[in-house]
């Protein structure tokens, strides 16, 4: 991948497609996931657990990312974003808009997010 936008990307359509372990895989051993008001999750681990769980109960999920700044470095994004899907247990339709801050190493793997976002509906 050649800069943080990318592995945003390949996040985005790793959890679409459902695929938890190569959305996890996308994170470096020690990661921090914040998204307030949600406690965060600390490391591949964790998010991988997380990950999991949310592909195992929910459909239809889509990640646009809509504008994204990226730094000189390739290591830093800006992004703002819709995330939507169905929840299996009771067919309700949930859409986000929000912006993360996205922090990589020189693998590549995301080693912090900083998210913030807003239920449409």
């Amino acid at each position: 991948m050649t800069d943080t936008l990318e592995t945003l990307r390949a996040f985005g359509a790793a959890i679409e497609q459902g695929e938890p372990e190569v959305a996890a895989d996308l994170f470096a051993p020690e990661a921090t996931y914040e998204e307030p008001p949600a406690p965060i999750l600390r490391g591949r681990d964790a998010l991988l657990v997380f990950l999991r769980d949310f592909a195992a109960r929910h459909r239809d999920v889509s990640f646009t990312i809509s504008r994204a700044f990226t730094d000189a470095s390739g290591t830093r994004v800006a992004a703002e974003w819709r995330f939507a899907y169905t929840r299996d247990e009771d067919g309700t339709r949930r859409v986000f808009e929000g912006i993360s801050i996205v922090e990589c190493d020189e693998d590549r793997r995301i080693t912090t997010w900083r998210g913030f976002s807003a239920l449409l509906g």
